[in-house]
């Protein structure tokens, strides 16, 4: 059961938060991974810790494929009292703009995109046959890694570093049920650590790893080291790479159905300058854009604003919001980097007053769409954007109150 069925009904909620009610924005954090996919923290109590600790007070949980989190992940926010957004990251292809040559907001790969689902129903709803969809996705991504450990294997032995890496031994230490090329990365930078006596021992090992070249990073770099790891081993044409399988891919088409199914709202999480500063092909006109993104049915967006410059935030977020969307940021922490869970832009920018309000609004609306899909089910009765918000922050004034 949600413990959202226990909220008093809309019109309770709303007579409980009258419109002269002051609005103060709460710090939001709507995208973080969690060792369910690849994180940068060792559990999800680390991470609603560190977030409780940076007095951010909404967070949502958003792994790759996986929704197995989410339990865990509402029993801790509820324990330190921070309010829990669900979501789920899926990968798919426009087999039209793969086709065209255009780069969505894959700034390598052109037709390939990234979708998140916001809000998703707890406990699940998602239909039998949606679900075996995803189960296939993460068996192909799963098996594609465990190629790439096994040629890791036969790198190691080639180089006659006297280090073997266990699939099993990955899924038990370091992952749960979706195995990433950052699991190896990582898996095998502690085997090369834990060979080590000192450092001449350790850059030694890393240059026999590195087919005799020596490593760029510092011993006690281990995100420098993991990355380097993955570009000289596992990457496009280094010894252990392994080239995705279009199995591993859906389109478009039915990534939003999956989502809309599992009660989300499809999301498109846009990438901006977030590649060395030049913008993809899909994104660099912000109007065609926005035309592009309600033709395909989206209403949501999302930015890691870490990525970008705050003057790009600031004309995205505010466009798209001026024109009806829901805003949402995160900062996704799916690398062994360790960043702060508070969400500024690149060079350590903070949000401004308006940004920290449309991250508010945008968790309001996904709140109040939580509320809803447990209250009155999927199918309820979607009202204009500012009535969302509003109920949203109901429901969120509703949710703190229970720990005055």
């Amino acid at each position: 059961m949600s413990f959202l069925e226990q909220f008093p009904d809309r019109t309770a909620l709303l007579e409980s938060y009258p419109p002269d009610h002051p609005i103060v924005p709460l710090k939001v954090n709507n995208h973080i991974h969690t060792p369910y996919s690849f994180s940068a923290f060792e559990s999800i109590d680390e991470a609603v810790r560190m977030a409780d600790s940076e007095e951010v007070k909404i967070l949502g949980i958003n792994d790759f494929y996986i929704t197995e989190g989410h339990g865990e992940f509402i029993e801790k926010c509820r324990e330190y009292h921070l309010f829990p957004l669900l979501n789920v990251e899926l990968i798919g292809i426009s087999r039209e703009d793969q086709e065209a040559g255009i780069r969505v907001n894959d700034p390598g790969n052109p037709g390939r995109t990234y979708i998140t689902g916001k809000g998703l129903a707890y406990p699940s709803i998602l239909p039998v046959n949606q679900q075996e969809k995803l189960d296939q996705v993460v068996m192909e991504s799963n098996n594609q890694v465990a190629r790439m450990t096994d040629l890791v294997n036969r790198w190691l032995e080639f180089q006659q570093v006297h280090i073997s890496l266990s699939v099993n031994e990955i899924m038990e230490e370091h992952a749960k049920d979706s195995l990433r090329e950052r699991h190896v990365a990582k898996a095998l930078r502690i085997k090369i650590e834990q060979k080590s006596h000192d450092d001449d021992e350790f850059y030694r090992l890393l240059e026999q790893v590195f087919g005799g070249k020596s490593s760029e990073r510092k011993r006690d770099d281990a995100a420098g080291l993991e990355d380097e790891l993955r570009a000289r081993l596992l990457k496009s044409g280094a010894p252990a790479f392994v080239p995705e399988d279009d199995k591993a891919f859906l389109n478009m088409e039915e990534i939003v159905g999956i989502i809309e199914d599992a009660g989300g709202i499809p999301t498109y999480p846009m990438l901006l300058d977030g590649a060395g500063g030049a913008f993809t092909e899909f994104e660099r006109d912000r109007a065609q854009l926005l035309e592009s993104l309600k033709d395909r049915g989206f209403y949501s967006i999302e930015l890691i604003p870490l990525r970008n410059r705050i003057e790009v935030v600031k004309e995205y977020a505010e466009y798209f919001y001026e024109n009806g969307f829901v805003v949402s940021f995160g900062t996704e922490h799916n690398s062994p980097a360790s960043l702060p869970l508070t969400v500024s832009c690149k060079y350590n920018e903070p949000l401004d007053d308006k940004l920290m309000q449309i991250s508010f609004n945008g968790a309001a609306y996904l709140a109040a769409h939580q509320y809803l899909t447990v209250k009155e089910g999927p199918g309820y009765k979607l009202e204009e954007r500012d009535k969302m918000e509003r109920l949203g922050q109901a429901v969120l004034n509703h949710y703190f109150s229970l720990w005055e």
